[in-house]
């Protein structure tokens, strides 16, 4: 570890466990903000071109835990001439800042286009590895007369679903005039593409077939219109067609037809079910079709996915036959599908729970299996809870707080990584302060990362305590996986709002993890994850101020406005937290279609049959998590209440 970074580490621990004298803390504390000051002026210097300037406050900074990030905005912004050893010493140095990745890729960038071949072999890795530097590697190593591992390399390359870079054009070249393009690899790009939905491309492969190219225009023109497949007569084995590439065809033209249109699919398998489709073609077509047509409860769905997945080789398919099975009502199938599961499945709480349930309503209800519940409520997770409820047990809690070793704490203190996450934390930039804090865990043993998680907990840093603690696999310590965040707004909002904190927390925390400036990739924002159309309509139907969209990051704010929301899901769902609760996920037009035309069903099979998996798991998880909050704020919160139970 650098001097300047311990030198850090002992000031800082110094200034958090009182171990350094207390006349010398004020001064301490002056010094590091005046480091603070500085680092943001040598950064706005650097921005503005000030290069005499940055140098200046650059070289007071020595002994700042971001005085790495200086050398590297530096390094970016003349990374084309910067002298290679400057920049290997930067990368032996400072390789561990997570942003180091990124300098090093367009450093190798550059090497390539100098050619620097010795430089490049020695930098490169799997992490960096790209076909953008690849292909002039292997090209250099035809050169060197590694010809044979070249045009190996050189095939694998080429023979993708996508486009490859313009930089493997010459290499490309080299490997076909060497003769290693043959019609079956041109075939089986063609192949790849298509089923990638590359029809061009796929469409501009079918020059390399000359003397299958009425065949390889046919394998593109099906795919890219797979009712072609309605002309039965034309994809039928005969003598000019071989019969390998006629399955081909059929398979990927009926798999990319499952994926927009099951039903038309399932239509047209009677006429191609005789064809002799490899294991993995049958499996590939269960997914596409099987399943699809399983998720829209469709029944016909069940004998065409263990006619095509007899041995239950695949997990999914296995799955959605027990909940097509169990949302039909075909209970005795259930009960032989969930002994039949391959042992992964079988040892699952989901499955074992279905197995004892599935026997109950065989025999309309009848037998309690009391005793076999029982076994099954000791887990802490949705089925365990409700076998606890079916065997009249108590909810399976476990809380065991975690021991920390001190070995292990001390070396993530002094890890620079960590050192620099707690700078950024303590500055309130949260993004790079993760980003330090999630890239240092790689390295880390499991007592480690529980002792890291530990420490973010210990600062009231929530979402990364509760990643860290999952990733050692410790899922005991429930005061850091289920933190009592926010606890006076949250309750006061569920008060306002009638409803039960619990269900407030279980869905932020299910949301969230409680990070404040969370945002989703579809934009959904802060705490409850709220979409800035619906903290907007959320704010003028509550009259609840909302100045403008990121005022929805503001902690308080965004827990009084989704709350409001989920009251308002919880009064359109008529009382009940298991629509609600999926509405608050996939939306509430969706569970109203996922609804309608329902017979009803206990909540239970409604919940494992949701067609969305992300929803499945979140509504099991918020059911759950109210569960471990009625516990830790000492509420009665059941599983499911009593008017939950059935789904109409």
């Amino acid at each position: 570890m650098p001097q300047q970074l311990k030198r850090y580490l002992a000031r800082i621990t110094g200034l958090l466990c009182g171990t350094l004298l207390l006349a010398s803390l004020p001064a301490q504390a002056d010094r590091l903000s005046e480091q603070r000051r500085q680092y943001d002026q040598a950064q706005s210097a650097l921005a503005r071109g000030d290069h005499a300037r940055f140098q200046s406050l650059k070289a007071g900074l020595s002994d700042y835990p971001l005085y790495p990030y200086l050398q590297l905005e530096s390094l970016r912004k003349r990374l084309d001439h910067a002298p290679h050893q400057e920049i290997e010493q930067f990368l032996t140095t400072h390789g561990d800042l997570p942003a180091a990745a990124g300098l090093k890729s367009n450093w190798l960038k550059r090497l390539v286009k100098e050619q620097d071949w010795p430089r490049l072999r020695r930098h490169v890795d799997q992490d960096s590895l790209t076909a953008e530097l690849e292909c002039p590697l292997v090209m250099q190593m035809w050169h060197e007369g590694k010809s044979e591992q070249a045009m190996l390399r050189a095939r694998e390359l080429w023979t993708v679903g996508q486009s490859q870079p313009n930089v493997c054009d010459p290499l490309f070249q080299r490997w076909i005039a060497a003769g290693g393009l043959t019609e079956d690899v041109a075939w089986e790009r063609i192949r790849l593409a298509l089923l990638h939905r590359q029809d061009g491309l796929a469409k501009y492969l079918t020059r390399y077939l000359p003397r299958q190219s009425t065949l390889a225009e046919r394998f593109v023109a099906t795919a890219s219109n797979p009712k072609l497949l309605n002309q039965f007569s034309q994809y039928q084995p005969s003598a000019g067609q071989p019969m390998e590439k006629l399955v081909d065809i059929v398979t990927v033209a009926l798999r990319r037809l499952g994926r927009d249109d099951a039903e038309a699919a399932l239509a047209l398998w009677p006429h191609y079910q005789q064809l002799p489709f490899t294991d993995e073609q049958r499996l590939a077509l269960t997914r596409d079709i099987g399943v699809r047509l399983a998720r829209r409860y469709k029944p016909e769905a069940l004998a065409f996915m263990a006619a095509n997945d007899p041995q239950m080789q695949d997990d999914t398919v296995t799955e959605w036959r027990a909940r097509l099975a169990l949302r039909t009502g075909h209970w005795h199938s259930v009960q032989d599908l969930t002994r039949s599961m391959p042992a992964n499945l079988q040892q699952h709480s989901r499955w074992r729970y279905w197995q004892l349930r599935s026997s109950q309503l065989a025999n309309a209800g009848t037998g309690e299996l009391t005793s076999e519940y029982a076994q099954l409520a000791t887990e802490r997770d949705f089925y365990g809870f409700l076998a606890a409820e079916r065997s009249r047990q108590p909810y399976a809690i476990n809380h065991q707080p975690v021991p920390i070793d001190a070995r292990a704490a001390a070396r993530v203190m002094d890890t620079a990584g960590i050192i620099r996450a707690r700078e950024f934390f303590a500055r309130g930039d949260y993004l790079d302060a993760r980003r330090e804090w999630y890239h240092a865990e790689r390295l880390f043993s499991r007592e480690e990362l529980i002792a890291q998680a530990s420490l973010a907990r210990q600062m009231d840093w929530y979402f990364p305590a509760i990643r860290g603690i999952s990733k050692a696999q410790h899922w005991d310590d429930l005061d850091i996986r289920f933190p009592l965040a926010y606890r006076q707004p949250i309750v006061e909002q569920a008060r306002l709002r009638q409803l039960n904190s619990t269900w407030v927390y279980a869905i932020t925390r299910q949301e969230s993890g409680f990070m404040t400036d969370a945002r989703s990739h579809a934009g959904a924002m802060g705490l409850m994850q709220l979409m800035p159309a619906t903290a907007r309509e959320t704010a003028r139907r509550y009259d609840i101020p909302l100045g403008n969209t990121n005022d929805v990051l503001q902690p308080e704010r965004n827990i009084a406005l989704g709350t409001a929301y989920l009251s308002q899901l919880y009064g359109q769902f008529q009382g009940n937290r298991v629509l609600a609760s999926a509405a608050y996920n996939a939306g509430p037009g969706r569970v109203r279609q996922w609804t309608r035309d329902m017979p009803a069903l206990p909540s239970d099979i409604w919940i494992e049959t949701i067609p969305f998996d992300e929803t499945r798991a979140y509504v099991q998880a918020v059911l759950t998590y109210g569960v471990i909050y009625g516990e830790k704020l000492g509420i009665s919160q059941p599983v499911m209440e009593q008017h939950e139970r059935y789904i109409e």
